[in-house]
């Protein structure tokens, strides 16, 4: 299947209709505040964008820094002056990424090995579980990481990106709060819950996609 590009001028325009509802609805405190994230959101599908354009495959060996870099631009921005005043964190982020025996990039990597084979829908819907439910792949910025992983997973198939909608925004947060609240054990009660929560998801991606959000043209295999 082709491996789509995004439309970041539609995303752009959806983030800044998103950011005006949260807003209004107080889900955001400041208007500074706001903008900034919805910034730092949209560096995030840029960056998603660019793996995309040079067929970079971020799951595989050697692919995981692009995982921390996408975590990076929605916490810390892209500029060297951010990441300079943001160095304790980007550290903290590396060690807490890296150094955790079989959690944070280790579990995640095992976690790929069982499921490269599952239609990209389903592959996007658990990796937001596997990200998102205790133990977290990052110290923060884990939803809005995972959303954009998802979005290349899916627009790697040709499938249009994860992007919230405001009418979709209580709905997005609802199952981002129920994966949320997972603890992977792996004993039978928390598989339980992640096969539901993956289901929720899965659920969710495919009622908000949007093709408006690919650009009209994609790359061909």
């Amino acid at each position: 299947m082709p491996w789509a590009r995004l439309d970041l001028n539609a995303i752009e325009a959806e983030l800044t209709v998103l950011r005006e509802a949260k807003l209004r609805a107080g889900l955001d405190p400041t208007p500074e505040t706001a903008e900034d994230v919805s910034r730092r959101v949209l560096d995030g599908y840029r960056y998603v964008d660019e793996l995309l354009a040079e067929r970079v495959e971020p799951f595989v060996y050697g692919g995981s820094a692009h995982l921390l870099e996408l975590n990076l631009r929605v916490l810390c921005g892209v500029t060297p002056e951010r990441r300079v005043s943001f160095a304790d964190h980007v550290e903290a982020s590396r060690a807490w990424f890296y150094d955790r025996p079989g959690q944070g990039i280790d579990e995640v990597n095992e976690w790929v090995k069982r499921h490269h084979t599952a239609r990209p829908v389903a592959f996007a819907a658990g990796l937001i579980v596997e990200i998102v439910s205790t133990p977290q792949l990052f110290i923060e910025g884990n939803r809005r990481t995972s959303t954009l992983l998802a979005s290349y997973v899916l627009a790697r198939s040709g499938l249009p990106p994860l992007v919230v909608s405001p009418d979709r925004i209580m709905d997005y947060r609802e199952v981002m709060d129920a994966a949320g609240a997972i603890e992977r054990t792996g004993g039978l009660r928390s598989r339980i819950a992640v096969m539901g929560a993956v289901h929720r998801t899965q659920a969710l991606i495919e009622s908000m996609s949007d093709r408006r959000f690919l650009a009209p043209t994609a790359l061909t295999p």
